[in-house]
């Protein structure tokens, strides 16, 4: 069980503090903030191509060594980059990782479905959930502590390979011998009626794509917009993010008793309205205590968004197969690799970075729109029928 939980945590290690890290990064390196912040598409970039390698390299490789290998190298890249790594050799280290990462992600839902069913599958998918938004609180305090206590910018990261180095241990003593029997093959019946496309799930896929793509370049620029609107140090932007990852914790727990109750849709569009006003109010707020009580308003609502997508979205299909899952998933991906390319673009054109709050608000608008599409379909019944 720790296996998929802390590739979990790892991973929120990266992704939840790169607003942290844009500005310490930039001054080690004698480079503009949109110049780092940029870079950080080539680790998200990476996390979108581990996710496709995954689907092939547990065809032909065991788990066991994907794990430990992909976290040896893991720890190397990142004592390369913390000691070593000129401003060039970013790029490829940052997608390496990322690949990597991804790649163990994948494995560790795979040691899930093999290992439990039924409600116990469903409470360790939901505990990633919560692992990764505590992994928010923990390390978004970790990177605030070493930036003011100025230690390297990637001092972080060594946090990160010293959990993959525990990872690595607990793979080697291990057994992922299957506790659950794959379930029986479907007829040929069965498996055409599961590969059902409509314009529904696309249209989720890309409403979702916009939605990760927001929520990433908050995540990225944030912490910088409160430094500089309220003229205050990285502990403001820091406390912001803990907020934020403190509140998605309760929300992940809160929307998984919520969706036991309630249509999915209907949680999915709470919590993209909230996150929209969140977005909006922040980039009205004239008080910084305002804005860290804002923190906890939009950390609810990125809390469990991603999984009311999925359900959403496999909603539009009568027999969901794979490549259905498939594709949110990539989706998603591809929404968190566009994210610091596009606001960083934004960002350089207009020389201000409240231009990414607007733009965070001008796409959360655009999600909305797609999602009341996506409502009138699914009302309609679409090409599929609507899964309770």
């Amino acid at each position: 069980m720790l296996i998929p939980l802390l590739a979990t945590l790892i991973m929120a290690g990266f992704v939840t503090t790169v607003g942290l890290l844009t500005e310490p990064a930039a001054t080690h390196y004698g480079v503009p903030i949109t110049s780092v912040a940029a870079q950080f598409t080539w680790f998200t970039g990476g996390v979108f191509l581990g996710g496709i390698l995954a689907f092939f390299v547990f065809d032909y490789v065991a788990i066991r060594p994907v794990i430990v290998w992909s976290y040896l190298v893991t720890i190397i890249l990142i004592l390369w980059l913390h000691f070593a790594a000129p401003y060039s050799f970013l790029p490829v280290l940052l997608l390496l990782i990322g690949t990597l990462m991804a790649i163990v992600i994948c494995g560790g839902v795979t040691v899930i479905t093999q290992q439990w069913q039924g409600h116990r599958r469903q409470m360790i998918m939901v505990a990633q959930d919560a692992m990764f938004n505590g992994g928010g609180i923990v390390f978004s305090g970790a990177a605030t502590w070493f930036v003011i206590n100025e230690f390297g910018w990637s001092s972080v990261y060594l946090v990160v390979a010293a959990l993959s180095g525990l990872v690595v241990l607990v793979s080697a003593i291990s057994s992922f011998d299957p506790a659950v029997m794959p379930e029986e093959v479907e007829s040929p019946d069965e498996s055409t009626l599961a590969g059902n496309w409509n314009p529904g799930i696309l249209l989720v896929g890309f409403s979702l794509l916009l939605f990760m793509m927001a929520k990433i370049s908050i995540f990225v620029w944030a912490p910088q917009f409160i430094q500089q609107t309220f003229d205050v140090g990285p502990e403001a932007g820091g406390q912001f993010m803990a907020n934020v990852f403190a509140a998605a914790f309760v929300g992940s727990l809160f929307g998984t008793w919520a969706a036991s109750r309630i249509e999915v849709k209907y949680l999915l569009y709470c919590f993209v309205l909230v996150s929209m006003l969140a977005v909006l109010a922040l980039t009205l707020a004239s008080s910084l205590t305002l804005v860290l009580l804002l923190g906890y308003v939009y950390g609810i609502s990125v809390s469990a968004t991603y999984n009311s997508y999925v359900a959403f979205g496999l909603s539009f299909v009568r027999q969901p197969s794979h490549k259905n899952v498939v594709y949110l998933q990539l989706m998603s991906g591809l929404g968190s690799t566009l994210a610091p390319f596009v606001s960083s673009m934004i960002v350089a054109f207009a020389s201000d970075i409240v231009v990414a709050m607007q733009f965070c608000f001008v796409t959360l608008v655009l999600v909305s729109l797609s999602l009341l599409v996506c409502h009138f379909w699914h009302r309609q019944g679409g090409q599929a029928a609507a899964v309770a």
